[in-house]
Protein backbone atom coordinates (compact mmCIF):
# COMPACT_ATOMS: atom_id res chain seq x y z
CA UNK A 1 0.00 0.00 0.00
CA UNK A 2 3.11 2.10 0.65
CA UNK A 3 4.80 1.65 -2.43
CA UNK A 4 1.29 2.38 -3.98
CA UNK A 5 1.14 5.74 -2.67
CA UNK A 6 4.54 6.38 -3.26
CA UNK A 7 4.21 5.89 -6.88
CA UNK A 8 0.73 7.95 -7.15
CA UNK A 9 3.31 10.84 -5.25
CA UNK A 10 5.59 10.43 -7.71
CA UNK A 11 3.40 10.74 -10.41
CA UNK A 12 1.79 13.90 -9.19
CA UNK A 13 5.25 15.47 -8.99
CA UNK A 14 6.28 14.35 -12.48
CA UNK A 15 2.63 16.19 -13.43
CA UNK A 16 3.22 19.03 -11.78
CA UNK A 17 7.40 19.46 -12.77
CA UNK A 18 5.75 19.05 -16.70
CA UNK A 19 3.31 21.68 -15.73
CA UNK A 20 5.98 24.10 -14.11
CA UNK A 21 8.46 23.48 -17.33
CA UNK A 22 5.85 24.24 -20.00
CA UNK A 23 4.86 27.56 -18.03
CA UNK A 24 8.37 28.31 -17.90
CA UNK A 25 8.97 27.65 -21.40
CA UNK A 26 6.04 29.75 -22.25
CA UNK A 27 6.87 32.68 -21.09
CA UNK A 28 8.34 35.37 -23.70
CA UNK A 29 11.93 37.10 -23.45
CA UNK A 30 11.86 40.64 -22.82
CA UNK A 31 11.04 43.19 -25.35
CA UNK A 32 15.76 44.20 -26.06
CA UNK A 33 15.83 47.90 -26.97
CA UNK A 34 19.28 49.25 -26.83
CA UNK A 35 20.43 52.85 -26.70
CA UNK A 36 23.94 53.80 -28.02
CA UNK A 37 24.38 57.37 -25.86
CA UNK A 38 27.42 59.50 -24.84
CA UNK A 39 27.91 58.86 -20.95
CA UNK A 40 31.50 60.49 -21.04
CA UNK A 41 33.57 62.70 -23.23
CA UNK A 42 31.79 65.71 -24.08
CA UNK A 43 28.33 65.06 -24.66
CA UNK A 44 28.46 62.80 -21.48
CA UNK A 45 26.40 64.90 -18.89
CA UNK A 46 23.45 65.87 -21.79
CA UNK A 47 23.24 61.86 -22.53
CA UNK A 48 23.29 60.90 -19.07
CA UNK A 49 19.98 62.73 -18.44
CA UNK A 50 18.41 61.31 -22.12
CA UNK A 51 19.67 57.27 -20.21
CA UNK A 52 17.48 58.85 -16.73
CA UNK A 53 15.04 59.24 -19.18
CA UNK A 54 14.72 55.60 -20.74
CA UNK A 55 15.00 54.06 -17.61
CA UNK A 56 12.53 55.96 -15.65
CA UNK A 57 9.84 54.86 -18.97
CA UNK A 58 11.73 51.11 -18.58
CA UNK A 59 10.54 51.15 -15.07
CA UNK A 60 7.09 52.97 -15.29
CA UNK A 61 6.13 50.46 -17.99
CA UNK A 62 7.36 47.00 -16.44
CA UNK A 63 5.35 48.36 -13.17
CA UNK A 64 2.00 48.14 -15.35
CA UNK A 65 2.87 45.05 -16.26
CA UNK A 66 5.19 45.47 -19.50
CA UNK A 67 4.44 46.08 -23.44
CA UNK A 68 1.77 43.87 -24.40
CA UNK A 69 1.84 41.97 -20.80
CA UNK A 70 5.64 41.65 -21.45
CA UNK A 71 8.80 43.46 -19.80
CA UNK A 72 11.20 45.90 -21.34
CA UNK A 73 15.17 45.66 -20.90
CA UNK A 74 17.21 48.63 -22.14
CA UNK A 75 20.83 48.04 -22.53
CA UNK A 76 23.11 51.47 -22.46
CA UNK A 77 26.36 51.46 -24.62
CA UNK A 78 28.85 54.30 -24.09
CA UNK A 79 29.97 55.86 -27.04
CA UNK A 80 32.22 58.04 -25.15
CA UNK A 81 30.92 61.17 -27.09
CA UNK A 82 32.42 59.85 -30.33
CA UNK A 83 30.00 59.60 -33.49
CA UNK A 84 32.82 56.63 -35.51
CA UNK A 85 32.09 54.81 -31.88
CA UNK A 86 28.19 55.59 -31.83
CA UNK A 87 27.99 53.47 -35.58
CA UNK A 88 30.02 50.74 -34.57
CA UNK A 89 27.98 50.52 -31.06
CA UNK A 90 24.26 50.59 -32.78
CA UNK A 91 25.75 48.14 -35.42
CA UNK A 92 26.37 45.67 -32.20
CA UNK A 93 23.23 45.72 -30.77
CA UNK A 94 22.07 44.92 -33.65
CA UNK A 95 23.90 42.53 -34.97
CA UNK A 96 25.37 40.98 -32.02
CA UNK A 97 22.92 42.24 -29.23
CA UNK A 98 20.32 40.85 -31.39
CA UNK A 99 17.80 43.47 -29.97
CA UNK A 100 14.56 43.72 -31.10
CA UNK A 101 14.57 47.59 -31.34
CA UNK A 102 16.37 50.80 -30.63
CA UNK A 103 16.34 54.50 -28.80
CA UNK A 104 18.10 57.35 -29.63
CA UNK A 105 21.17 58.64 -27.40
CA UNK A 106 21.85 62.26 -27.39
CA UNK A 107 23.61 64.92 -29.83
CA UNK A 108 23.02 65.58 -33.81
CA UNK A 109 26.41 64.31 -34.62
CA UNK A 110 25.90 61.18 -32.82
CA UNK A 111 22.87 60.29 -34.22
CA UNK A 112 24.25 61.65 -37.83
CA UNK A 113 26.09 58.45 -37.49
CA UNK A 114 23.53 56.00 -35.59
CA UNK A 115 20.82 56.98 -38.49
CA UNK A 116 22.58 55.38 -41.37
CA UNK A 117 23.03 51.90 -39.73
CA UNK A 118 19.70 51.89 -38.25
CA UNK A 119 18.50 52.51 -41.60
CA UNK A 120 20.75 49.99 -43.18
CA UNK A 121 19.33 47.49 -40.82
CA UNK A 122 15.52 48.53 -40.91
CA UNK A 123 15.35 49.59 -37.29
CA UNK A 124 13.47 52.36 -36.24
CA UNK A 125 15.52 54.80 -34.44
CA UNK A 126 13.78 57.81 -32.63
CA UNK A 127 15.67 60.17 -31.16
CA UNK A 128 14.57 63.07 -28.67
CA UNK A 129 18.41 64.81 -28.28
CA UNK A 130 18.79 65.74 -31.97
CA UNK A 131 17.67 68.13 -34.03
CA UNK A 132 19.88 69.28 -36.72
CA UNK A 133 17.92 69.73 -39.88
CA UNK A 134 20.74 67.85 -42.20
CA UNK A 135 19.28 65.10 -40.16
CA UNK A 136 15.93 65.01 -41.57
CA UNK A 137 17.37 65.41 -45.69
CA UNK A 138 18.91 62.06 -46.42
CA UNK A 139 15.38 60.44 -47.72
CA UNK A 140 15.31 58.25 -44.07
CA UNK A 141 12.29 56.39 -43.77
CA UNK A 142 13.34 54.77 -39.97
CA UNK A 143 14.75 57.72 -38.19
CA UNK A 144 12.88 59.71 -36.16
CA UNK A 145 12.69 62.85 -33.69
CA UNK A 146 10.17 64.13 -31.49
CA UNK A 147 12.28 67.35 -31.05
CA UNK A 148 11.78 70.12 -33.90
CA UNK A 149 14.30 71.23 -36.63
CA UNK A 150 17.09 72.83 -35.08
CA UNK A 151 16.66 76.19 -37.08
CA UNK A 152 12.88 76.43 -35.85
CA UNK A 153 13.99 74.94 -32.08
CA UNK A 154 15.42 78.30 -31.11
CA UNK A 155 12.75 80.47 -33.05
CA UNK A 156 11.13 81.39 -29.19
CA UNK A 157 13.94 82.61 -28.02
CA UNK A 158 14.03 85.70 -30.88
CA UNK A 159 10.09 85.78 -30.91
CA UNK A 160 9.93 86.69 -27.24
CA UNK A 161 11.68 90.36 -27.80
CA UNK A 162 8.51 91.29 -29.48
CA UNK A 163 7.00 90.93 -26.04
CA UNK A 164 9.27 93.25 -24.36
CA UNK A 165 9.82 97.18 -24.57
CA UNK A 166 11.87 98.74 -25.76
CA UNK A 167 12.35 95.71 -27.98
CA UNK A 168 16.36 94.76 -29.08
CA UNK A 169 17.18 96.15 -32.18
CA UNK A 170 20.68 94.50 -32.52
CA UNK A 171 21.85 91.21 -32.14
CA UNK A 172 25.36 89.24 -32.39
CA UNK A 173 25.15 85.36 -32.60
CA UNK A 174 27.78 83.04 -31.71
CA UNK A 175 27.80 79.25 -31.90
CA UNK A 176 30.01 75.88 -31.93
CA UNK A 177 30.84 74.77 -35.22
CA UNK A 178 29.33 71.34 -35.10
CA UNK A 179 26.03 70.27 -36.90
CA UNK A 180 22.82 71.37 -34.15
CA UNK A 181 24.80 74.61 -32.86
CA UNK A 182 25.62 75.69 -35.93
CA UNK A 183 22.13 75.72 -37.53
CA UNK A 184 20.37 76.79 -34.07
CA UNK A 185 22.43 79.77 -35.17
CA UNK A 186 21.26 79.84 -38.26
CA UNK A 187 17.88 80.06 -36.80
CA UNK A 188 18.85 82.65 -34.52
CA UNK A 189 19.32 84.84 -37.45
CA UNK A 190 16.48 83.41 -39.71
CA UNK A 191 13.77 84.85 -37.07
CA UNK A 192 16.25 87.82 -35.99
CA UNK A 193 16.01 89.06 -39.98
CA UNK A 194 11.70 88.26 -39.66
CA UNK A 195 12.03 90.52 -36.38
CA UNK A 196 13.78 93.18 -37.61
CA UNK A 197 16.74 93.03 -35.26
CA UNK A 198 20.00 93.91 -37.39
CA UNK A 199 22.49 91.19 -36.49
CA UNK A 200 25.65 93.14 -35.99
CA UNK A 201 27.64 89.83 -35.48
CA UNK A 202 28.13 86.35 -36.17
CA UNK A 203 30.85 84.13 -35.62
CA UNK A 204 31.61 79.49 -35.37
CA UNK A 205 33.83 78.89 -33.32
CA UNK A 206 35.63 75.33 -32.78
CA UNK A 207 33.72 72.93 -29.95
CA UNK A 208 37.35 72.65 -28.29
CA UNK A 209 37.94 76.70 -27.97
CA UNK A 210 39.48 77.54 -24.57
CA UNK A 211 40.04 81.17 -25.00
CA UNK A 212 36.04 82.49 -24.65
CA UNK A 213 36.97 85.91 -23.21
CA UNK A 214 38.67 86.99 -26.88
CA UNK A 215 35.72 85.57 -28.30
CA UNK A 216 33.61 87.56 -26.49
CA UNK A 217 35.60 90.34 -26.01
CA UNK A 218 34.70 91.08 -29.92
CA UNK A 219 31.22 90.39 -29.70
CA UNK A 220 31.17 93.08 -26.51
CA UNK A 221 33.10 95.74 -28.61
CA UNK A 222 29.99 96.14 -31.38
CA UNK A 223 27.62 96.68 -28.16
CA UNK A 224 25.05 94.26 -29.46
CA UNK A 225 21.25 94.81 -27.75
CA UNK A 226 21.03 90.86 -27.29
CA UNK A 227 22.97 88.13 -27.07
CA UNK A 228 22.21 84.48 -29.41
CA UNK A 229 24.22 81.09 -28.25
CA UNK A 230 24.35 78.09 -30.71
CA UNK A 231 25.59 75.93 -27.41
CA UNK A 232 25.34 72.91 -25.44
CA UNK A 233 25.92 72.66 -22.21
CA UNK A 234 29.77 72.86 -21.79
CA UNK A 235 29.95 75.96 -24.62
CA UNK A 236 26.55 77.92 -22.79
CA UNK A 237 28.44 77.24 -19.36
CA UNK A 238 32.16 78.89 -20.61
CA UNK A 239 29.89 81.95 -22.27
CA UNK A 240 28.59 83.28 -18.82
CA UNK A 241 31.90 82.68 -17.62
CA UNK A 242 33.63 84.45 -20.07
CA UNK A 243 31.11 87.13 -19.92
CA UNK A 244 31.25 88.24 -16.32
CA UNK A 245 35.15 87.81 -16.52
CA UNK A 246 34.76 90.86 -19.55
CA UNK A 247 32.40 92.97 -18.22
CA UNK A 248 29.77 92.43 -21.08
CA UNK A 249 26.42 92.73 -19.96
CA UNK A 250 24.08 92.97 -23.40
CA UNK A 251 20.21 93.35 -22.29
CA UNK A 252 19.81 89.83 -22.43
CA UNK A 253 21.35 86.44 -23.46
CA UNK A 254 19.92 83.33 -25.02
CA UNK A 255 20.70 79.96 -25.76
CA UNK A 256 19.97 76.96 -28.12
CA UNK A 257 20.75 73.93 -25.36
CA UNK A 258 22.53 74.20 -21.62
CA UNK A 259 20.62 76.46 -19.31
CA UNK A 260 17.99 73.81 -19.46
CA UNK A 261 19.88 70.81 -17.90
CA UNK A 262 20.58 71.10 -13.53
CA UNK A 263 23.99 71.49 -13.65
CA UNK A 264 23.83 74.98 -15.53
CA UNK A 265 22.49 76.40 -12.50
CA UNK A 266 24.41 74.38 -9.83
CA UNK A 267 27.20 75.29 -10.97
CA UNK A 268 26.81 78.83 -12.05
CA UNK A 269 23.94 79.31 -9.18
CA UNK A 270 23.60 83.09 -9.33
CA UNK A 271 25.58 84.05 -12.49
CA UNK A 272 22.76 82.12 -14.20
CA UNK A 273 19.75 84.46 -13.32
CA UNK A 274 18.10 86.17 -16.25
CA UNK A 275 19.35 83.63 -19.31
CA UNK A 276 17.18 82.80 -21.84
CA UNK A 277 17.11 78.89 -22.79
CA UNK A 278 15.32 77.12 -26.27
CA UNK A 279 12.81 74.56 -24.95
CA UNK A 280 10.35 72.36 -26.33
CA UNK A 281 7.97 71.44 -22.90
CA UNK A 282 7.74 72.39 -19.67
CA UNK A 283 5.22 70.62 -16.67
CA UNK A 284 2.65 73.72 -17.09
CA UNK A 285 2.07 72.71 -20.49
CA UNK A 286 -1.46 71.56 -20.80
CA UNK A 287 -0.35 68.04 -22.40
CA UNK A 288 -1.75 64.83 -21.34
CA UNK A 289 -1.59 61.41 -22.82
CA UNK A 290 -2.32 57.44 -21.44
CA UNK A 291 1.38 56.76 -20.25
CA UNK A 292 2.35 59.32 -17.53
CA UNK A 293 -0.74 61.25 -17.67
CA UNK A 294 -0.36 65.00 -17.62
CA UNK A 295 2.90 66.90 -18.34
CA UNK A 296 3.05 67.88 -13.96
CA UNK A 297 2.86 64.01 -13.72
CA UNK A 298 5.07 63.58 -15.63
CA UNK A 299 7.36 65.79 -13.58
CA UNK A 300 6.36 65.13 -10.34
CA UNK A 301 7.17 61.09 -11.08
CA UNK A 302 10.65 62.43 -11.85
CA UNK A 303 11.37 64.51 -9.10
CA UNK A 304 10.45 61.26 -6.98
CA UNK A 305 13.11 59.23 -8.80
CA UNK A 306 15.40 61.36 -9.48
CA UNK A 307 15.30 64.21 -6.90
CA UNK A 308 14.83 66.78 -9.65
CA UNK A 309 13.13 68.12 -12.39
CA UNK A 310 13.46 66.82 -16.19
CA UNK A 311 14.85 69.08 -18.84
CA UNK A 312 12.45 69.38 -22.24
CA UNK A 313 15.34 66.54 -24.10
CA UNK A 314 14.22 63.78 -20.91
CA UNK A 315 10.58 64.51 -21.62
CA UNK A 316 11.39 64.42 -25.31
CA UNK A 317 13.17 61.39 -25.25
CA UNK A 318 10.77 59.52 -22.74
CA UNK A 319 8.19 61.26 -25.73
CA UNK A 320 9.94 59.10 -28.30
CA UNK A 321 9.63 55.69 -26.10
CA UNK A 322 6.39 56.65 -25.60
CA UNK A 323 5.15 57.10 -29.33
CA UNK A 324 6.59 53.54 -29.89
CA UNK A 325 5.51 51.76 -27.46
CA UNK A 326 1.62 52.86 -28.85
CA UNK A 327 3.18 51.59 -32.05
CA UNK A 328 3.71 48.41 -30.38
CA UNK A 329 0.63 48.32 -28.62
CA UNK A 330 -1.97 48.94 -31.35
CA UNK A 331 0.07 46.49 -33.54
CA UNK A 332 -0.13 43.78 -31.25
CA UNK A 333 3.47 42.71 -31.70
CA UNK A 334 5.10 40.46 -29.17
CA UNK A 335 9.02 40.19 -28.87
CA UNK A 336 11.32 38.51 -30.92
CA UNK A 337 10.62 41.07 -33.55
CA UNK A 338 10.91 39.92 -37.22
CA UNK A 339 12.43 42.35 -40.38
CA UNK A 340 8.68 42.59 -41.46
CA UNK A 341 7.12 44.05 -37.69
CA UNK A 342 9.91 46.64 -38.18
CA UNK A 343 8.33 47.73 -40.92
CA UNK A 344 4.95 47.98 -40.10
CA UNK A 345 6.27 50.12 -36.76
CA UNK A 346 8.11 52.05 -39.39
CA UNK A 347 5.46 52.76 -40.93
CA UNK A 348 2.90 53.29 -38.57
CA UNK A 349 5.11 56.37 -37.01
CA UNK A 350 4.70 58.03 -39.81
CA UNK A 351 1.49 57.27 -40.36
CA UNK A 352 -0.15 58.13 -36.56
CA UNK A 353 -0.65 60.89 -34.35
CA UNK A 354 0.31 60.26 -30.74
CA UNK A 355 -1.40 62.15 -27.65
CA UNK A 356 1.16 61.89 -24.78
CA UNK A 357 2.70 63.81 -21.50
CA UNK A 358 5.11 65.54 -23.87
CA UNK A 359 2.28 66.78 -26.16
CA UNK A 360 1.35 65.69 -29.88
CA UNK A 361 3.67 63.90 -31.58
CA UNK A 362 3.25 64.02 -35.23
CA UNK A 363 6.13 62.57 -37.52
CA UNK A 364 6.59 63.87 -41.22
CA UNK A 365 7.80 62.51 -44.08
CA UNK A 366 11.23 63.17 -42.91
CA UNK A 367 10.82 61.79 -40.01
CA UNK A 368 10.54 65.36 -37.96
CA UNK A 369 8.15 66.21 -35.57
CA UNK A 370 5.83 68.37 -37.39
CA UNK A 371 3.45 68.98 -34.43
CA UNK A 372 5.71 70.38 -31.34
CA UNK A 373 5.57 74.27 -31.03
CA UNK A 374 8.84 75.92 -29.77
CA UNK A 375 9.17 77.23 -25.90
CA UNK A 376 11.23 79.92 -23.88
CA UNK A 377 12.34 79.67 -20.68
CA UNK A 378 14.10 82.05 -18.25
CA UNK A 379 15.99 81.46 -15.50
CA UNK A 380 14.50 83.28 -12.87
CA UNK A 381 15.56 82.93 -8.87
CA UNK A 382 17.06 79.76 -9.51
CA UNK A 383 13.89 77.74 -11.43
CA UNK A 384 13.20 77.74 -15.03
CA UNK A 385 10.23 79.65 -15.44
CA UNK A 386 8.08 79.35 -18.82
CA UNK A 387 8.51 82.85 -20.80
CA UNK A 388 6.96 81.99 -23.84
CA UNK A 389 4.63 81.46 -25.71
CA UNK A 390 2.79 83.88 -23.60
CA UNK A 391 -0.55 82.14 -23.57
CA UNK A 392 1.38 79.55 -21.57
CA UNK A 393 3.75 81.49 -19.55
CA UNK A 394 4.19 80.89 -15.81
CA UNK A 395 6.09 83.97 -15.23
CA UNK A 396 6.67 87.77 -17.05
CA UNK A 397 10.76 87.67 -18.67
CA UNK A 398 12.79 89.56 -16.99
CA UNK A 399 14.22 92.06 -19.32
CA UNK A 400 16.56 94.18 -19.79
CA UNK A 401 19.06 91.89 -17.78
CA UNK A 402 20.86 93.60 -15.00
CA UNK A 403 24.36 94.06 -15.51
CA UNK A 404 26.98 92.13 -14.29
CA UNK A 405 28.15 94.78 -11.55
CA UNK A 406 24.47 95.67 -10.26
CA UNK A 407 24.60 91.86 -8.95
Amino acid sequence: MMFRNFKLVLAAMFVISLIAGSAIAEQPKPWKIGVAVSLTGVFGKDGSLVKDAYTLWEETVNSRGGINGIPVSVTFYDDKSDPATTAKLTEQLIVSDKVDLLLGGFGSSQLFAASPVAEKYQYPLISGGASSNKLFERGFKYYFSTLGKATEEVRGCVDIFTAVDPKPKTAAIVGADILFTSLACEGFKKYCEKNGIEVVHYELFPMALQDYNSLLMKVKNKNPDILLVGSHLLVAMKTIKAMKEIDFSPKAVAFSYGPTVPKFVEDLKGDAEYVIAASEWTPNMPYEGKMFGKASEFNQLYQKRFNRNPDYVEAAAAGGAVAQQMVLEELGLKPPLTKEDRVKIMEALHKDKFQTFYGKIEFGPDGANEAHPPVAVQIQSGKLENVFPLEFAEAKILYPFKPWKQR
